[in-house]
């Protein structure tokens, strides 16, 4: 659809609707020292829409001025129809997003950070549950800004082979109360092995993007809870990445993140971070191998007598090897998702060690 085309034929539109608005737009973005990503949140639409209206390519609706009015003070007509000077344009009224930042700032702090070793061919580990897990610390903070607008980072430490070190860490963190200091802790002793990024919500996820600044970036995808009474104490999440080891491949993954030290064994932890659980139902399976074995072994007739034990033997291995083939083929995970009952476990086990504690 030609947008322009279409709003030229419409007398309610001015002929420089297409040039006046995304002209307005990106003065308002100048002027208050923000940027496209940062006023899409602001008013709850996506980056690609924003770009959208910033390039002229789409509109917004009435909802979008209405909101821009409340935040920054314009004047709508004049912003649809006149291409306004930096002096007309207000600083944002931030008010409005209190309920938003104080939702950011529960998720503030520091977690332990649990996944699997990715060193191994597709996966192929053959350790212990024990010795296949990888731990370390995210830090989430909110950056001070001159403007008044919240925004928040985070930093990490991944690839602890110890719990107890990934402990010391947490520890040292939690101890200030500054985030610059934490971020100069870390980058004074495991600056090589730090990853810094950003930290972002929407309705129904929170989404972590960071990267080391060498070789790897990872993206972090968690289940936003609807409620948060006090804060945020952690969840199951996906984890895009590169691999460890000699071969540096693309990876995906589950990483379990929590506020509190978990009480469990390595191996419940190692259960939870499973991309899946095959599932095998062998009753109809179980009764034809049965039937097999009778006639070959119980029953007494021309076909199963003239059969070695070497053939009987090769006829019910098989058997099972079909039945068991059939149940991997069925048990092949095309995708790993996180359902919200999965998460909800994750929760309660993070609950169960703090009442432990």
């Amino acid at each position: 659809m030609d947008y322009k085309q279409n709003a030229s034929k419409d007398k309610s539109f001015s002929a420089d609707y297409w040039e006046i608005v995304p002209s307005n737009l990106k003065r308002l973005i100048v002027q208050n020292k923000t940027s496209q990503k940062r006023l899409a949140r602001e008013m709850n639409i996506t980056e690609s829409a924003m770009s959208g209206y910033c390039k002229g390519k789409s509109m917004p609706g009435v909802e979008f001025f209405v909101k821009l009015k409340e935040l920054y003070g314009i004047s709508i007509d004049d912003f649809l129809t006149k291409y306004v000077t930096p002096s007309s344009i207000s600083q944002p009224d931030y008010s409005q997003n209190n309920t938003l930042t104080e939702t950011y700032r529960k998720y503030c702090g520091s977690y332990y950070v649990y996944y699997l070793n990715t060193g191994r061919h597709k996966s192929k580990e053959d350790s212990a549950p024990a010795n296949s897990i990888i731990y370390g610390v995210l830090y989430i903070y909110e950056n001070p800004s001159a403007l008044g607008i919240p925004e928040f980072s985070c930093a990490a430490i991944l690839g602890i082979k110890k719990r107890e070190e990934a402990q010391l860490i947490k520890d040292t963190l939690d101890r200030f109360t500054v985030p610059a200091d934490s971020i100069n802790y870390l980058e004074k002793d495991y600056g090589d092995n730090a990853y810094y990024g950003s930290f972002d919500i929407t309705n129904d996820h929170a989404f972590i993007n960071m990267g080391d600044g060498i070789a790897d970036k990872a993206l972090l995808i968690l289940h936003h809870p609807k409620i948060l009474k006090k804060e945020y104490i952690g969840g199951l999440c996906t984890i895009n990445s590169v691999s460890k080891g000699r071969k540096k491949d693309p990876v995906i993954q589950f990483m379990g993140l929590s506020r509190y030290p978990l009480s469990i064994s390595a191996e419940e932890i190692h259960h939870s971070l499973l991309l899946d659980h095959p599932s095998l139902t062998a009753e109809d399976d179980t009764e034809v191998l049965i039937e097999t074995v009778k006639r070959l072994y119980c029953i007494e007739d021309e076909k199963s007598s003239s059969l070695s034990e070497r053939q009987k033997s090769i006829i019910v291995r098989s058997n099972l090897e079909m039945f068991i083939q059939k149940s991997l083929e069925a048990n092949i995970f095309r995708c790993g998702k996180i359902s919200g009952d999965d998460d909800d476990d994750w929760y309660h086990i993070i609950k169960s060690s703090i009442a432990q504690e």
